[in-house]
C-alpha cells in the first residue's frame, strides 16, 4: 500500500515572511516556530526565536526565555504549535546529523529547513520525523 505524502499548508504571506526572516539573519542560522490559529487548517504565523547557540553560523538553539514566552502566548491566544524551522545559510534544505540529534521526536509537528545556499532562490522543505528519520512532505502555498 502506497502512503500519500503529507501536505503542509501555509499562507503565501507567511511563507514570504519566513524567507525574509531567515534571509535577514544571515550569515547565522535562524530558528523559530510555525503557528496555526484555532480555526485554521494552515500555518498562519511564523515567529522567530533568538538563536543562542555558541556557534550560530552552523547550529541553532532556541533562547529558553523567548521559547517559553512564545509557548505561553500561543496557549493564551488559543493557537497551536504546528512545527519548528531553521535556516541553512550555506547548505541544502536537508537535515544534518545535528538536526537529527537535536529534534524532539513528535510526529505531529513539522520540521522546516530553509536553504539559503542560493540567495536568489531560497528553498523551504518541510519534514516529518517518523521511524527515526526525517521524511519530506510537500509544501502548499495558500
Amino acid at each position: 500500500m502506497q502512503q500519500s505524502i503529507r501536505q503542509e499548508l501555509i499562507r503565501r504571506s507567511v511563507y514570504e515572511e519566513l524567507i525574509a526572516i531567515c534571509t535577514a539573519g544571515l550569515p547565522s542560522e535562524v530558528c523559530g516556530i510555525l503557528i496555526r490559529n484555532r480555526d485554521s487548517e494552515m500555518i498562519d504565523e511564523v515567529l522567530p526565536i533568538q538563536n543562542v547557540h555558541h556557534t550560530p553560523l552552523d547550529s541553532f538553539a532556541f533562547d529558553p526565555v523567548e521559547w517559553t514566552q512564545a509557548y505561553f502566548n500561543m496557549q493564551k491566544n488559543r493557537q497551536s504549535l504546528v512545527g519548528f524551522f531553521h535556516s541553512h545559510p550555506r547548505s541544502e534544505a536537508v537535515p544534518s546529523m545535528r538536526d537529527g540529534a537535536g529534534f524532539l521526536p513528535l510526529s505531529t509537528l513539522s520540521y522546516w529547513i530553509i536553504s539559503l545556499q542560493d540567495r536568489k532562490h531560497p528553498v523551504a522543505q518541510p519534514y516529518r520525523y517518523a521511524n527515526d528519520t526525517f521524511q519530506p512532505t510537500s509544501l502548499v502555498l495558500a
